[in-house]
């Protein structure tokens, strides 16, 4: 039988850390089917990181789970016997309720790193790397996404792109193509058909591996034709805010995780019924839920691992438990980013 392929080693990989989109994902699975290789490839990753199944699921800090597989990484260019020594030492050197993690974390990195001979020469830190030129990447989509909406400011009398919207509007209406504005996409929209943005711009790196496609002429639709085409969200107005340009607000981020699934634009329904203690922890899926990049009116892209900015949870409105889709800041000081 003819050996695995790098490539084929790479898409097995990825798919058994949950780093495939959907297309990859039915593709690793017919691989696994038809070949034994590819089997038992994926059998021994997937027994090499068992020793993490135990652990609860909650977020691990990204510098220390980095560390202990940077150092798992150099003990085995030395020898077998740091390999050991290493475990052991992961064990004493962490301490609270992070120690029996980190000493399973240390144990799995070592198996993956050596433990089967399949997996030789993969390195666990691919999550890692990955994530974080994601992160990179979507900061700079940000930073042009401002430079569209500065350009079309600069041709439009310094206004940002807007549509009259009636009240009690639903704006999460993504991908409405009727006649009325309803969506707080739609003013983005804009920005696509005065080729100001491309809709691929609204696609954080970290989700394009969802497969979604852009083949569409902009001048045939009111807004984007697919909520998956857009995965940022964007601050709702108080009708009574000032100009987006006082203070250093945030303008956009990553997807607001409240709303991540959305019925459908043609249901009218209550969407979320009340806000439970889970979503009010949540950050933005787009980044594992590591945190999300907001972008501020001055022009600057952060990364944060909080909603919190300014005292201020920029994915809900103060004093809101349950949501029917019309709702809008009572206050400037409310940030509100939505779909």
């Amino acid at each position: 039988m003819t050996p695995l392929s790098d490539t084929q080693k790479q898409l097995l990989f990825d798919y058994c850390l949950d780093l495939t989109s959907e297309i990859e994902n039915a593709q690793a699975q017919e691989l696994v089917f038809s070949n034994d290789q590819a089997a038992r490839f994926v059998a021994s990753i997937k027994a090499s990181l068992s020793p993490l199944d135990s652990i609860a699921s909650e977020q691990c800090p990204d510098e220390l789970a980095e560390g202990t597989i940077w150092r798992a990484q150099q003990a085995v260019r030395t020898s077998k016997v740091k390999l050991t020594q290493l475990i052991a030492a992961e064990q004493r050197r962490k301490t609270g309720p992070w120690r029996e993690l980190f000493g399973r974390l240390a144990t799995a990195a070592v198996f993956v790193v050596v433990g089967s001979a399949v997996i030789t020469g993969w390195n666990i830190t691919t999550n890692y790397a990955r994530q974080n030129s994601w992160q990179h990447q979507c900061q700079g989509q940000l930073a042009g996404l401002f430079n569209s909406l500065s350009n079309y400011k600069n041709d439009n009398n310094g206004q940002m792109p807007a549509v009259a919207t009636a009240a009690g509007a639903p704006w999460w209406k993504v991908s409405d193509q009727g006649p009325e504005n309803v969506s707080n996409t739609r003013r983005m929209w804009i920005l696509v058909r005065g080729n100001y943005a491309q809709p691929e711009d609204f696609m954080c790196p970290a989700q394009k591996k969802s497969g979604c496609t852009f083949a569409c002429n902009p001048k045939d639709y009111n807004d984007f034709p697919s909520r998956r085409m857009v995965v940022f969200s964007f601050r709702i107005g108080c009708p009574k805010d000032g100009s987006m340009d006082v203070g250093r607000k945030v303008i956009i981020s990553d997807m607001n995780p409240i709303f991540e699934k959305l019925p459908p634009v043609t249901e009218q329904k209550l969407l979320i019924q009340n806000l439970a203690d889970e979503l009010l922890k949540r950050n933005s899926p787009n980044h594992n839920g590591r945190g999300q990049n907001v972008l501020f009116c001055d022009g600057s892209v952060t990364f944060v691992k909080t909603r919190i900015i300014d005292n201020d949870d920029i994915f809900t409105l103060q004093n809101t438990p349950k949501y029917e889709g019309t709702e809008l800041p009572a206050s400037e000081k409310d940030a509100f980013l939505a779909p």
